[in-house]
């Protein structure tokens, strides 16, 4: 994979074929083919790797069984880390065109925004008093505000000042929760006393 990323962030998308990931790795044409199935196999798998940076992990572990202030703190703190690997954004943006225009590039990368979805809401949706749409609603918003602050630090990233905007994001997320969380509980309770 490193060989098929060097390749990608000295040549583009363009650059990205069989023949230069086999000549960067040291090997054989076919056994890039033979492992990845062709040009949309590589592909996909680069963009899956991109998204298995750490920073995903670190995602995926900010839930826990820590106050929801404290949960919402942790997977700010690992978006702060994801939005510093610069060279991953760079490189997935660099393929996004190539990944739009190809349908089955297109649907596994569709599946890998699921899982990202998935890993939000596991994080913010435990507990979170939030209704199913609501929830889908936040992850999907919680990815965006991701991808658009990637897209802004890669175009000027002087002029995004994610020491301002993650604690407000943090803020706003802290009310998302307690604006829901009161009636809720609320709701529980009624629905525990009153008889079926």
């Amino acid at each position: 994979m490193a060989a098929a990323r060097a390749v990608l962030t000295r040549g583009g998308p363009q650059a990205l074929t069989v023949q230069a990931v086999a000549e960067e790795a040291g090997t054989y044409p076919d056994a890039v083919r033979y492992h990845f199935g062709g040009k949309a196999g590589l592909i996909s798998a680069v963009v899956e790797s991109l998204a298995n940076d750490e920073g995903f992990r670190a995602i995926a572990r900010a839930s826990g069984t820590a106050p929801r202030a404290e949960v919402v703190h942790r997977l700010i703190e690992a978006d702060r880390d994801l939005l510093r690997d610069h060279d991953s954004f760079r490189d997935f943006y660099a393929l996004l065109s190539r990944i739009v225009l190809d349908g089955e590039l297109r649907e596994r990368v569709a599946l890998l925004y699921q899982g990202f979805r998935a890993m939000y809401g596991g994080v913010v949706g435990s507990e979170g008093g939030l209704s199913d749409d609501e929830l889908h609603a936040l992850e999907t918003l919680m990815i965006a505000v991701i991808d658009g602050l990637a897209v802004q630090k890669l175009l000027d990233p002087a002029a995004v000042r994610l020491d301002v905007v993650l604690p407000f994001w943090e803020k706003t997320l802290g009310l998302v929760f307690a604006d829901h969380a009161a009636p809720r509980r609320q709701d529980q309770a009624r629905d525990e006393v009153t008889p079926a």
